[in-house]
């Protein structure tokens, strides 16, 4: 029988629009009586190394609140309360949002209820999205007329302050009736430990410069003597980006990394011929970039990063050949547990897994800890360490893991 939607009775709540300090403080005083706050925020970084807050809403059981990062001097008393453990959080996809409060504070809220993971956990999506949650568990039907609005734009359209409030307006309904559904399948101590690890300080801290390589697309493909290059030209780029609080693609993007250590530019008309340079780069760092290139280049042998360093390690014919079984185990678990296979674990993970297999190091990875070892963590190393192995069940018409 299908679950019947909660009623939700919030459509008319009353709407605080902060602009000042003293009104902050008022609100900031009424927030703390909470002990629950839905929370999101609306920022812009396309062009900035940094996120530029713009907006924060906020929702009570009996109020909402938006508040203009523009117009007031400080977020001090909101901080405060965002930051106070006793009040729990409810977010959605937050990790954007608390990267942005991790920049103002260094400190991340908690505690968290963010509404994708638990949707994920109790078998509603992977990534299900915040509108696609309302309307299925709620039956409200969102607005998408300002997705891609500009939050910079002063003064604010009464059509945009409608769709930030929608942001805040229905994540506590969906707190309860999420939150209800982990009770019902008894998944709530394997979202407390997913909350931990969003809650993590090290999700929003930057790169450090020199590991800033290992972040970027077709580096596995690059000998050590390319990957020299590309790790002092990325560590520039990543210093370059904080000094200047410029995106990353606005400097080099990533095809240009990888075309420069494979290419090894010695003059400025050899870098100008290369796609992906920004002409703001050229014109202000052509002679520091082509003097790393040069210092690079002499990286001696025993210095120079190597391909098993990077993200993701080249795999033979037959390591994808066994990737393609961890995925297909991993997504018959999640099936018989009414979860998302990505839940339980990402192609990060299995990939992790194999060069963990390959380097006998295996403890040490998230997929080995806590609830996704006792779901698939353990089943997965009894495949790589060949004591299981799936047999097609004809009677049943399904995979089985069977010891081997």
């Amino acid at each position: 029988m299908k679950p019947r939607r909660p009623t939700v009775h919030i459509a008319d709540l009353p709407v605080i629009h902060v602009e000042t300090r003293a009104h902050l403080e008022q609100v900031a005083h009424h927030l703390r009586r909470t002990t629950r706050l839905a929370f999101d925020t609306e920022f812009l970084r396309e062009t900035q190394y940094r996120p530029q807050l713009e907006l924060i809403q906020l929702a009570t059981d009996d109020l909402l609140v938006i508040v203009d990062y523009r117009a007031v001097p400080t977020l001090e008393p909101l901080l405060d309360v965002l930051l106070d453990p006793s009040t729990l959080k409810v977010v959605h996809a937050a990790r954007q949002d608390l990267e942005t409060i991790y920049h103002l504070t260094r400190r991340v809220p908690t505690p968290l209820f963010d509404t994708q993971v638990a949707a994920a956990l109790v078998g509603l999506g992977a990534q299900a999205g915040y509108a696609t949650l309302v309307e299925h568990l709620l039956g409200i039907q969102l607005p998408k007329s300002q997705t891609l609005t500009n939050w910079a734009h002063r003064p604010l359209t009464e059509a945009q302050v409608a769709y930030a409030l929608d942001d805040v307006r229905y994540l506590l309904p969906l707190h309860d009736e999420l939150g209800r559904r982990l009770e019902v399948t008894g998944r709530s101590t394997w979202f407390a430990e997913e909350m931990e690890r969003l809650a993590s300080p090290s999700l929003y801290a930057p790169v450090a410069p020199e590991e800033a390589w290992r972040q970027v697309r077709g580096a596995s493909a690059l000998s050590p003597k390319e990957l020299a290059i590309l790790q002092a030209v990325a560590a520039w780029r990543e210093r370059v980006a904080r000094e200047h609080n410029r995106a990353l693609p606005l400097i080099l993007r990533d095809s240009a990394l990888i075309a420069i250590a494979k290419q090894r530019p010695r003059s400025k008309q050899a870098l100008r011929r290369l796609r992906g340079i920004h002409r703001w780069t050229l014109t202000h760092f052509s002679d520091e970039l082509l003097d790393i290139i040069r210092e690079a280049s002499h990286t001696p042998r025993d210095h120079r990063p190597q391909r098993a360093a990077c993200g993701y390690p080249p795999l033979n014919e037959d390591e994808m050949a066994l990737l393609a079984l961890l995925r297909t185990w991993v997504r018959l678990r999640a099936e018989e547990m009414h979860v998302a296979p990505t839940a339980l674990a990402d192609e990060h993970d299995l990939r992790e897994l194999l060069r963990a297999h390959r380097q006998g190091t295996h403890d040490s990875l998230p997929l080995l800890r806590g609830w996704r070892r006792e779901a698939v963590g353990d089943e997965l190393i009894a495949i790589l360490k060949g004591r299981a192995a799936l047999r097609w069940d004809d009677y049943q018409r399904r995979f089985t893991l069977e010891p081997s």
